[in-house]
């Protein structure tokens, strides 16, 4: 027989520190692991099929290009055309697609010019900025677009329009044709002689025999 004092200080008496967990926390955890078992069981497998990792499709780049024209208002025949005959169709068809949409001029002409030029997206980038950022007087859209195509450095020429047209007052046509960079008045700002090859390093002409 136990006595009574001892059964009653023993069960007022605190756990020690380490001793293994109650009861009720091994029940509740054996019925989570049950539960986590049987909806294992219970829920098939996913297929291998199943799983799959998608990634972006590289659009053809003459499809797109024609898809841009067209939908810039050129014909089936003018778009396919002028697809097929660029290096970089994509290229040809931002350029117009570019200029149609921010400026008055239309994708037939903008199309022709685009085509004639190496570097058609800086093209459009002069064609809009100058119609754009202006401040000038402003002239004819199409005259516009034909000198940017004539400058040999595109961006250059508008940023040279667009920056003197905020300070000089002079008119639009006037800053075009004094920015414009054509290769005549490069060669007159270079003064400097074409070299001479030595005497003796060219070759004399050919007797007959």
């Amino acid at each position: 027989m136990h006595h009574p004092k001892f059964s009653q200080s023993s069960a007022t008496l605190p756990a020690a520190k380490g001793s293994p967990p109650s009861g009720r926390w091994i029940l509740a955890l054996g019925t989570q692991l049950a539960t986590i078992g049987l909806l294992a069981t219970i829920l098939p497998p996913m297929p291998a099929s199943a799983i799959t990792i998608r990634f972006p499709r590289t659009k053809n780049a003459y499809r797109a290009c024609s898809v841009e024209l067209m939908g810039a208002g050129l014909t089936a025949d003018a778009a396919a055309s002028a697809c097929a005959d660029a290096l970089h169709p994509r290229d040809i068809s931002k350029c117009v697609v570019q200029i149609n949409r921010k400026t008055n001029i239309a994708a037939v002409e903008a199309l022709g010019s685009c085509q004639r030029v190496r570097r058609p997206l800086q093209l459009a980038t002069c064609v809009v900025d100058i119609n754009t950022k202006s401040r000038t007087t402003t002239t004819t859209p199409l005259l516009v677009l034909d000198q940017c195509r004539r400058s040999l450095l595109p961006e250059q020429f508008s940023e040279c329009v667009v920056g003197l047209s905020r300070q000089v007052d002079f008119s639009l046509d006037r800053l075009m044709n004094t920015c414009l960079d054509t290769r005549e008045k490069v060669s007159q700002v270079d003064d400097r002689p074409i070299p001479k090859l030595p005497v003796d390093l060219i070759a004399p002409p050919s007797r007959l025999n």
